[in-house]
Order: C-alpha cells, then sequence, then structure tokens
C-alpha cells in the first residue's frame, strides 16, 4: 500500500509533466525507483522483491519491444513508467491499472476523436490515464481492507 501511495504521488507530478510537455523526466522515474526499492528492501522478503524485479525487467522489455517497433504507440517515458509501477504494484494490481488506464485513455481519444478535438495521428499523454489507473486501485484496496 506504501508503493501505491508512492506511485501515486510520482505520476501525479509526471502527468502533469506527459500533458505539458509531452515526456517523462528520467530524473523522476529514478527517484521513484529508489523510493519503491528502499520501500520493497523494508517491507518485503527477498523473494518477494527479487520477483518484482523481475516482473518489472519483463515488463519493460515487453513494452520496450512494443514502442521500439511502434513509436507512436508508446514513448519510452511510458515504458520505464509502466516499469516502475510494475515493480512497485506486483504483477496483479499492474494488470488492473494498465488495464483501467488503457480503457479510460480509449474512451477519451474516442469522444476526442468524434467531437473532432482531434485526429487520428493526435498523440495522446498516457501517464493521467496511468494515475488515473493507481487511484482507481488505491480507492479499490481501500474499500476491500
Amino acid at each position: 500500500m506504501a508503493n501505491a501511495v508512492i506511485l501515486f504521488g510520482l505520476c501525479l507530478y509526471l502527468s502533469w509533466i506527459d500533458f505539458r510537455h509531452r515526456r517523462i523526466p528520467n530524473r523522476a522515474l529514478g527517484a521513484g525507483f529508489v523510493l519503491i526499492s528502499l520501500m520493497e528492501y523494508v517491507l518485503s522478503s527477498p523473494t518477494e522483491w527479487l520477483m518484482a524485479g523481475v516482473f518489472a525487467i519483463l515488463c519493460l522489455l515487453v513494452f520496450g519491444w512494443i514502442s521500439w517497433h511502434r513509436p507512436l504507440a508508446l514513448g519510452m517515458g511510458d515504458v520505464k513508467l509502466l516499469a516502475l509501477v510494475c515493480y512497485g504494484l506486483g504483477v496483479r494490481d499492474f494488470v488492473l491499472v494498465l488495464t483501467i488506464a488503457s480503457l479510460a485513455a480509449f474512451l477519451v481519444s474516442l469522444v476526442l476523436l468524434l467531437i473532432r478535438k482531434v485526429n487520428i495521428k493526435c498523440e495522446v499523454p498516457f501517464a493521467p490515464f496511468v494515475t488515473i489507473g493507481l487511484a482507481v486501485i488505491l480507492y479499490i484496496n481501500r474499500i476491500t481492507r
């Protein structure tokens, strides 16, 4: 839960930067990685920490491959952000965040296309939608506890 709160605060900042400048700074991602690593080291067992790292690397490779072959579909900043979220939350919550973020991005893009505010080639920042997904996960976890 502490990792999700740290990630949510970081994602709020990154959403603002991504929305205004269409980039995600590596320094903020690095700071988030250090904070999450410290929390993982203190709060979880070495096996859980190792598994989180393995899944984050796998996430980085899969989404990095997508970004390499379709750079307009997914930026490298988004790839690193998704890997950090996977590292901080674990696979199960990460899949939920990714699903909610993708659905929200799809719906917003569809509405913008229908009201003709953007065209099909327009880029939409993804970090705000990851933040929405994290907010939903935090809310769900709060209700179920």
